[in-house]
């Protein structure tokens, strides 16, 4: 049964760097909204931080809640108190250690709905989001005292494809928490965001005959300009209204039964060729020149990996044992130096050496055995290359800190650009492969 007259209340708010002050000022604005007669209430995207994703590789995970956790026990009583629907976007820790951009749906009697997992993870300048959040897995719409709700956030906006989905399974409006502005103190070479994101969230309500209703943060953090804007538009894409660039609680009161109108006036659903539409459940990566083959840009940082910097924390170092007499004329002094430093090094941490041959790795092995090293945090892996620097194209560990994964990337040797023939083998030595690859090594 469809439900008319519903009350929307949008929490346009900025967030300082104190969870718990955040989480209070929600609070009070909650119930303010309430108290104007607002009966469905949203509030921004990671309402309780600050928008962290605009740097990459930040240890963030204290500043994630379970569900149930601190914000949503407090605002499911809110929800009871004031017979209020209440949307929560939280920062998500699930039991076995993932991270999700979530949001919650509390119904008015302040039961909890399954978390909506953020789907589409922005990885760009200013939204760095790969690094720090699992994508979701499955659209839902939570049906409620006061119509049936469907949650998308901040980039899922971006897709048809996500609104679609929801419309078709009968959701009465979508609301789409958001964390939107502009990353940087110059306006985007295609000009200002603000125009674009509501259009196109817009032209979700008109294509798909639904209520939409975007809420976004405000204020300034870091060098991003968060531009507010939270409007709610009609089932045919009107703004029946839209807040400013500072804190507001924007209180709108709407007609779901419109949706039922338009869809049966329109026919957008029943004049549907979903046969026809193959392309769109096809991954990106088609024939080149008819569909970009977006594989050749799928990147360590696309995916958010990062490498760390040489003081951070490590569990091995490696190196490549000096062999080569043109770099080193005086190979003994330099070997020398090489002991010393394993000597020294493998008390803290493990020392992996790479070693060119079986006869260089007996010699080694039989030296450090002689200085009393122990074996069991200093290993020899003999490989040809030409020579010690490792760097150039030894494996490298890249990365997700909050994701708590590894990769691998192994680099592809281009021999000094061509100029040093006997240097090609170092193609070689990190792993057979010229693309990083993803791997489970730790969780």
């Amino acid at each position: 049964m469809e439900l008319e007259g519903v009350t929307l209340g949008l929490i346009q708010m900025a967030m300082g760097p104190d969870p718990g002050e955040n989480i209070e000022k929600a609070r009070r604005k909650v119930i303010e909204a309430a108290g104007q007669g607002a009966q469905i209430i949203c509030l921004p995207e990671l309402f309780h931080v600050r928008y962290f994703p605009q740097h990459s590789g930040a240890e963030t995970g204290d500043l994630a809640e379970t569900i149930p956790g601190r914000s949503t026990i407090l605002f499911a009583s809110l929800a009871r108190e004031h017979n209020i629907v209440i949307i929560l976007p939280v920062y998500e820790k699930t039991a076995d250690g993932k991270f999700f951009n979530a949001a919650v749906v509390i119904d008015a009697d302040g039961n909890l709905s399954e978390p909506y997992h953020k789907i589409h993870i922005p990885q760009d300048p200013g939204f760095y989001e790969k690094g720090y959040f699992y994508p979701g897995d499955s659209f839902r719409v939570f049906p409620t005292r006061y119509g049936k709700i469907a949650v998308l956030i901040c980039f899922d906006q971006w897709f048809p494809e996500a609104a679609r989905c929801l419309a078709l399974d009968g959701a009465d409006i979508i609301l789409y928490p958001t964390a939107i502005g502009h990353p940087g103190p110059d306006t985007p070479k295609e000009g200002g965001w603000q125009e674009a994101w509501e259009l196109i969230q817009r032209s979700h309500a008109v294509a798909n005959s639904v209520h939409v209703a975007a809420v976004n943060r405000v204020g300034t953090e870091g060098s991003c300009r968060f531009f507010g804007g939270s409007f709610v538009a009609d089932a045919f894409g009107k703004v029946l209204s839209r807040a400013g660039d500072s804190e507001e609680i924007l209180v709108v009161k709407v007609d779901f039964t419109m949706n039922t109108e338009v869809q049966d006036s329109w026919g957008f659903f029943r004049n549907r060729r979903p046969e026809t539409y193959y392309r769109i459940t096809v991954p990106f990566a088609g024939k080149e020149g008819r569909f970009p083959d977006l594989r050749k840009k799928d990147t360590p940082q696309n995916r958010g990996f990062h490498m760390p910097a040489e003081w951070e924390p490590h569990d091995a170092v490696w190196i490549s044992w000096p062999h080569n007499t043109y770099t080193f004329p005086d190979i003994p002094a330099v070997e020398q130096a090489y002991y010393e430093f394993i000597a020294h090094v493998h008390t803290s941490e493990r020392v992996e050496v790479f070693v060119p041959t079986a006869i260089v790795y007996r010699k080694v092995r039989a030296r450090l055995n002689e200085m009393g090293i122990v074996f069991d945090r200093v290993t020899l892996h003999t490989t040809g290359y030409s020579d010690f620097w490792n760097r150039d194209y030894g494996l490298t560990l890249l990365v997700s800190t909050s994701l708590k994964i590894l990769a691998m990337s192994g680099w592809e040797s281009k021999a000094w650009v061509g100029k040093h023939d006997d240097r090609f083998q170092d193609g070689t030595i990190s792993l057979p492969m010229n693309r990083w690859r993803h791997l489970t090594l730790a969780q």
